[in-house]
């Protein structure tokens, strides 16, 4: 789009082959993809597919099941979770990928506060980051203390920036404005909308994380557009969308029964739509 590029994340559950999904989105006019690690395997095909179609690679989000790990004092246990991020980050090297997108906690209950493992934990691998040429984004997700944390410790390092998921703020972050906090070291987004908090008390829970098209939700897209406008521009506005529901809701499926041209063709839209008032008015 003129004056924008545009992204989309992709991940590896789709009913045809990833890389199909790749020379789908370029062709109806997404510049760029972030997909999610796998395996070396399925990211060869992704990275050649998009080198051939001229696609570029904004990010790879890395696995985040082990997320929590990263903070136990317990080092054979966080150790493994730490070697999980390691691979991928060799694979943005391998793949000349700019960016890594790391979650810095998963779970909602009994939420311990960060430690200085943790925060060792994510020294070696921004260390690692670094002598790679490549820059960790951290993620708000659940755990915001645990980001939170993070920033603060690497406030000074070029190789550590901010990624803000839309939805996330809303359903698990309680709205906080986190652009206000880290928008001057944005370096990715993930763009997406749900219905907030479902529970009257205000628990969090995963399955409101619904990652539906922006403008089928109860986000304030002027709100967020005026946020980006006074955080770290970036060359690519990202969009992390999902085709399929969460166990017991339905919002999405709306999606499934469309094509995926008709799928990503109304992403796309939506898209521009976000771009054209974050670019031209």
């Amino acid at each position: 789009m003129w004056k924008q590029k545009l992204g989309i994340s992709i991940c590896n559950n789709y009913q045809i082959p990833t890389t199909e999904v790749v020379k789908l989105v370029k062709q109806i006019g997404f510049d760029a993809i972030s997909p999610e690690w796998e395996n070396d395997e399925k990211l060869n095909a992704i990275v050649r597919t998009a080198n051939e179609y001229n696609v570029e690679i904004q990010s790879l989000h890395a696995p985040y099941g082990g997320a929590s790990n990263m903070w136990k004092n317990d080092r054979e246990v966080s150790v493994k979770a730490l070697n999980e991020l390691l691979i991928p980050l060799e694979a943005c090297k391998k793949y000349n990928i700019p960016i890594m997108v790391v979650h810095t906690w998963i779970g909602f209950d009994n939420i311990p506060a960060p430690t200085k493992e943790g925060i060792d934990n994510f020294a070696e691998l921004v260390n690692k980051a670094t002598e790679y040429g490549v820059k960790i984004a951290l993620e708000n997700t659940e755990g915001l203390d645990h980001l939170e944390a993070l920033m603060e410790h690497f406030k000074d390092n070029e190789a550590v920036g901010f990624c803000w998921d839309s939805g996330h703020e809303m359903c698990y972050n309680y709205s906080e404005d986190l652009l206000a906090k880290f928008g001057d070291r944005l370096i990715v987004t993930h763009l997406n909308d749900n219905l907030g908090i479902s529970r009257y008390d205000g628990t969090t829970y995963w399955t409101d994380d619904l990652h539906i098209l922006p403008f089928d939700g109860v986000a304030n897209w002027d709100y967020n557009i005026e946020r980006l406008k006074k955080s770290n521009r970036l060359e690519i506005l990202n969009f992390e969308l999902s085709i399929r529901p969460k166990p017991n809701r339905y919002e999405n499926a709306i999606y499934e029964k469309m094509s995926y041209e008709e799928y990503f063709t109304e992403a796309y839209k939506r898209a521009c739509k976000i771009a054209y008032k974050l670019n031209i008015i």
